[in-house]
């Protein structure tokens, strides 16, 4: 199929391994939560470097608050309008206010961005079509499409590249990397050797509180 033929929306797409192209890192330690990502960009075989492509960032900050967004582009464009147009909807200081956070605005996405809300034939609920990572003062929080919320005490990822991620991030938690290291060895270890992923990469670092 030629290019023209390809839809741009498929931004982060490879048919062989679902719509979650692209990794994100993040790290807890020492008081501090660390996130980073990648910048490459692919729709269908075609990959897409930041260098082509000025939108490359998948961080976007909402309140005190860093997202960072694997996946459809469509969905990132969504989430940003959502941010600059409702941004009191968005309540992430805790996995509930999350989750809530999350339910409302499912029937906004539906009704105002004519989202798909189907996944699967025996999917458990509708679908947000959303894979996130959120890190704020309050934590490290990892959102699923069906709205589920998990809390995490030391480092995650996502992304086609997060199983390499989450391994290069293991290997260097007990030592003396930082935060920002620690999630930024999951992204490179992620852009060497998985074909969704490459430099450069976005980071954002956020101290906690407590």
């Amino acid at each position: 199929m030629g290019l023209e033929h390809e839809s741009w929306e498929h931004l982060h797409l490879n048919p062989e391994q679902g719509n979650d192209m692209s990794i994100v890192c993040a790290a807890i330690k020492d008081g501090v939560v660390a996130i980073s990502s990648d910048t490459q960009s692919s729709y269908g075989s075609t990959n897409v470097s930041a260098q082509h492509i000025k939108s490359s960032g998948k961080l976007v900050s909402v309140k005190r608050s860093v997202i960072g967004i694997v996946g459809w582009t469509a969905m990132s464009n969504v989430m940003q309008h959502l941010i600059a147009h409702e941004k009191s909807l968005f309540q992430l200081d805790n996995r509930m206010e999350i989750f809530t956070t999350l339910l409302r605005l499912q029937e906004k996405m539906k009704d105002d961005y004519f989202l798909n809300s189907s996944e699967d034939d025996d999917q458990p609920v509708e679908s947000n079509q959303l894979t996130a990572v959120i890190v704020n003062k309050h934590g490290l929080f990892q959102v699923g499409s069906y709205r589920e919320v998990n809390e995490y005490s030391t480092y995650c990822a996502i992304g086609s590249g997060k199983r390499l991620g989450l391994g290069a991030m293991h290997a260097v938690y007990g030592t003396q990397a930082s935060a920002r290291k620690i999630a930024e060895c999951g992204v490179r270890a992620a852009a060497e050797f998985d074909d969704g992923c490459s430099l450069p990469l976005n980071t954002r670092t956020v101290k906690l509180v407590g």
